[in-house]
């Protein structure tokens, strides 16, 4: 078998297995890393989205420049003047089996003078136009108390969008200047750009007359199939080698025939695996391993 491995097909052979294999193992970690991070991304909706509300400054003091990544999810109570009219509306959000529509987003002024943007919840596209809803219920008006769940600022999307409506939650960027072009610069100044709150249903007091529908209740939980693809990566790397090595052995086996070194095993072919072979399907490949033996016996004869 050594004398084949250094034929130059088995060397490409064997080059390339090595090469699907590191391919496979770099998919397989790329695939246990997504897994690992939609682990902790569950485990933060386990730890925090039930507890009880703490205040807004313990969880996220004033200045803080993004939300700790562990208090994601965190409820918060917060009491404060909603801004009706810097509403902003982000496109192309899912709700649950309801398809896309629209997040709302009210921006609320704390009692200590932040603005904190508030996703009050969902609304469907207006069903003449598949544009943006035809009404968006307004918040209630007057110092309002509600709990919120933390969640951070969103990358920035980079994709424009009409007046009044953004492509992503991106707090320091579209969000800020959307609430600048409606309440100006010095309310802009004073948004909270490291977290915004998604409302907790039914906590708003005074209640509101109409709101959108709530965001589901919880997060979903699953992992994906990030384990099984790692799982599937890894048999494909190891079965790389197994059928190469399948393959060689053969290739050997055939070579030591081709030689006079083996003789062919005889092959009694057996249709039914459950079946034991006829005498007759015995006989016939005794009659061909002899026929074949006779043959090499003659090759041998003349080469002499």
């Amino acid at each position: 078998m050594h004398r084949l491995l250094l034929q130059r097909r088995w060397l490409r052979a064997i080059a390339l297995a090595l090469l699907f294999t590191l391919a496979c193992l770099a998919l397989a970690r790329w695939q246990w890393d997504r897994r690992a991070e939609r682990v902790a991304a569950i485990e933060l909706v386990r730890s925090n989205y039930d507890r009880s509300p703490a205040a807004l400054d313990a969880v996220l003091p004033a200045g803080a420049a993004s939300l700790p990544a562990e208090r994601t999810w965190t409820p918060v109570a917060v009491s404060g003047q909603y801004l009706a009219s810097s509403t902003l509306l982000v496109r192309h959000r899912q709700h649950g089996d309801d398809g896309y529509g629209y997040e709302v987003l009210v921006p609320l002024r704390l009692d200590d003078g932040r603005v904190l943007v508030v996703d009050r919840g969902w609304l469907a596209p207006d069903p003449a136009t598949a544009d943006a809803p035809s009404a968006v219920p307004a918040p209630p008006r007057g110092t309002v108390s509600a709990v919120v769940r933390l969640r951070p600022s969103e990358p920035v999307d980079g994709r424009g969008a009409p007046a009044g409506q953004v492509q992503a939650v991106d707090l320091p960027g579209t969000v800020r200047a959307g609430v600048a072009a409606s309440a100006g610069a010095a309310t802009a100044q004073r948004l909270v750009t490291a977290a915004y709150g998604e409302l907790e249903d039914g906590t708003e007091q005074p209640a509101p007359s109409a709101r959108p529908p709530a965001a589901p209740l919880e997060p979903s939980q699953d992992e994906g199939p990030h384990l099984g693809y790692t799982v599937q990566w890894l048999l494909f790397a190891v079965g790389a080698w197994v059928f190469l090595v399948v393959h060689l052995r053969r290739a050997a086996y055939e070579a030591d025939v081709a030689a006079g070194r083996r003789e062919r095993r005889a092959e009694v072919v057996v249709r039914d695996p459950d079946r034991v072979p006829t005498d007759e399907e015995v006989e016939d490949a005794a009659v061909e391993a002899m026929i074949a033996h006779a043959r090499r016996e003659g090759e041998r004869q003349l080469g002499r």
